[in-house]
């Protein structure tokens, strides 16, 4: 569900620095568009604890019920922070604190203050330093934040989520979770410093039922490298890491802020649905760069060979023409993997088969980070490499650490010196110009950050096609913006081997091309089976049988 307008992201200092001196470098001694350079943003939610954000209203059980769960069921240790509420000091609170009374905990407390030197004894902060859980009242989120901010309360606060714990809260408690927040103010906020249990984004609450979009907006066109998360009522957003997943009965609004060349744009996440925090921070950041036209070439490798893979086993016929693109038996060959150590069991598979088809030399280098894949150890040990196979289940993950690096140069190397470049899956999908299917909100198919693969095989678009005989419908729908690009589905068991203008199928299954730049006013569409050829200097399919 797309909605007109957005926000943005977190004044992430030091990745804007980098950003700044990748958009001053000339695109073209880079060799590619500076879009593909975004730096890959850290992880900016609590890399043990947990945090859930709920957005006020009336809160289904099964929100708190979470927080009690994550810090440890009966054995929960749970602080009750009532601050923000204007009940705290009189004994009213205790109806708004009867549902945690209600609760098998081993503990419950509730801590409230409105002085920052009690705020910062060690007295007050004792409850904290045996908790797994602190809970959040609503009400003044200024409150919260003039009394503890830079106070021991603060600090214990975040040695709970150092430790694993879990911090929720709703409205108020929701607001201040970020490095940056929204104190007070409407239509206009004022903005100030949160608890920054969460970077890279600024939280607003009530947002659908208060119509605050527009509140939001204003905030990260002032701030827009923030990425903006609008939590509606009865909802939370739990924040694990750099993953996001919304629980819930109405929606979380991602929102990226307006520039000088692009309008806002927000995307809706329902229940269940899950995000990438970094990723989104990636993208937030690829917009403030300058839009460049796409320029797309016509298909053709017109140095070495890609053996490109839909899915699930490699046809064997796939591997024996790797292995001699490669140079044959006395070839150096590379597995780049970039999923690391949950991918050895599947590394070492294709390993063995590699082996198994005569290859002396089989090297696994892992590639997980931008870091390692600038690293000039890996250019020295892949300089003599004939072939370079791309191991990795999500293109995401090749964007995050690949894309616009050394270790993409070193893959175009290969290619140069006429050697293969190898992938199937991911590994495959990245190898076209366009990337479907790689971006960080669920419910739109590209975003800027990750709309891009490594266009080694130029002006095409490669999908998994997972019903026979049938183009993938992220294909139609990207010809329907992007005309010119060619679209190619590629069934599992089934694989390309493209050189030149020519690609041929092999393999079980069958290849759907979608070739919008034929002379007819619609895509020619082509079902291609094992043997057959598609040659784009003609814009046409060759049978078995006439290529013979």
């Amino acid at each position: 569900m797309k909605f007109p307008i957005c926000l943005g992201r977190a004044a992430w200092i030091a990745a804007v620095a980098v950003l700044m001196f990748v958009a001053m470098e000339p695109a073209e001694s880079r060799g590619q568009s500076s879009e593909n350079n975004a730096p890959s943003p850290a992880v900016f939610g609590p890399e043990k604890g947990t945090l859930v954000i709920c957005g006020g209203g009336i809160l289904p059980e099964v929100l708190r019920g979470k927080v009690v769960e994550l810090a440890g069921g009966e054995h929960s240790r749970i602080v009750v922070i009532s601050t923000a509420s204007q009940t705290a000091d009189t004994p009213d609170i205790e109806t708004y604190v009867a549902w945690w009374r209600q609760q098998k905990l081993a503990e419950m407390t509730i801590l409230h203050t409105r002085s920052r030197d009690v705020a910062d004894t060690e007295q007050f902060v004792e409850p904290l330093t045996r908790a797994t859980g602190v809970w959040f009242m609503g009400g003044n989120q200024a409150w919260l934040i003039d009394t503890y901010s830079g106070t021991r309360t603060e600090t214990e606060m975040h040695k709970l989520l150092e430790r694993g714990g879990v911090i929720g809260g709703t409205s108020a408690g929701a607001a201040v979770m970020t490095k940056t927040m929204i104190r007070r103010g409407s239509p206009t906020a004022e903005v100030g410093r949160g608890f920054g249990f969460l970077d890279g984004a600024v939280v607003d609450q009530h947002f659908v039922r208060r119509m605050r979009q527009d509140r939001l907006l204003k905030v990260i066109e002032q701030q827009p490298t923030l990425v903006g998360l609008g939590i509606d009522e009865g909802t939370a957003l739990l924040v694990q890491g750099r993953r996001l997943s919304v629980l819930g009965d109405s929606e979380v609004r991602v929102c990226f802020a307006r520039t000088e060349t692009r309008e806002p744009l927000v995307e809706s996440l329902r229940n269940g649905d899950k995000a990438d925090m970094s990723a989104l921070c990636r993208v937030a950041l690829t917009r403030q760069q300058p839009r460049t036209q796409r320029l797309l070439a016509a298909p053709q490798v017109s140095e070495g060979t890609l053996v490109i893979v839909g899915g699930d086993a490699v046809p064997n016929e796939a591997t024996e023409r790797f292995v001699a693109a490669a140079g044959g038996t006395d070839a150096t060959v590379a597995l780049m993997s970039i999923d690391g150590e949950s991918s050895e069991v599947a590394d070492a598979e294709l390993m063995d088969r590699l082996r198994k088809a005569g290859v002396k030399s089989v090297q696994r280098v892992e590639v997980t980070s931008r870091q390692q894949a600038d690293d000039p150890k890996l250019a020295a040990l892949l300089k003599t490499a004939g072939g370079i196979w791309l191991c990795g289940a999500r293109p995401d993950s090749f964007v995050e650490s690949c894309l616009g690096t050394g270790a993409e140069q070193l893959c175009r190397d290969v290619l140069r010196r006429g050697g293969v470049i190898g992938g199937k899956a991911a590994g495959g999908l990245m190898q076209g110009d366009f990337l479907l299917n790689a971006s960080p909100v669920p419910t739109k198919r590209m975003m800027e950050g990750y709309d891009r693969g490594f266009g080694f095989f130029p002006g095409v678009a490669i999908a998994q096609s997972w019903l026979k005989g049938e183009t993938p419908s992220e294909l139609t729908q990207l010809q329907q913006e992007h005309p010119q690009v060619v679209g190619l589905g590629i069934e599992d068991s089934t694989a390309l081997i493209v050189r030149g203008h020519t690609m041929e199928v092999v393999g079980k299954n069958q290849v759907a091309v979608l070739d919008g730049a034929s002379d007819s006013a619609s895509p020619r569409s082509s079902i291609l089976q094992a043997g057959d050829r598609y040659d784009f200097k003609d814009r046409a399919r060759v049978s078995r049988k006439e290529s013979e």
